[in-house]
């Protein structure tokens, strides 16, 4: 799980970063991702890098309390 929540975390980080630096200097009409222009206004890309970023966080916590939790026991417990 711990995998799978760096991954999760890494891909969404990089969606943020695409959608925002990539739009610095655009025009709210249009919007690039990915060198595709998306008609989109300002509004909506707000509240779906916000989204992003909500997902983002949750998965660098849960990445973050895995690791924590785990004691010395259970990962000797898995090479046995």
């Amino acid at each position: 799980m711990k995998a799978l929540y760096l991954t999760l975390s890494i891909i969404f980080t990089t969606l943020i970063l695409i959608l925002a630096f990539g739009n610095i200097g655009a025009i709210c009409n249009n919007v690039n991702f990915l060198f595709f222009p998306v008609r989109m206004n300002t509004t909506s890309l707000s509240l779906i890098v916000a989204v992003l970023g909500m997902i983002t966080g949750a998965c660098y916590h849960a990445f973050i309390v895995r690791v924590l939790a785990t004691s010395d026991e259970e990962d000797e417990a898995d090479f046995e």
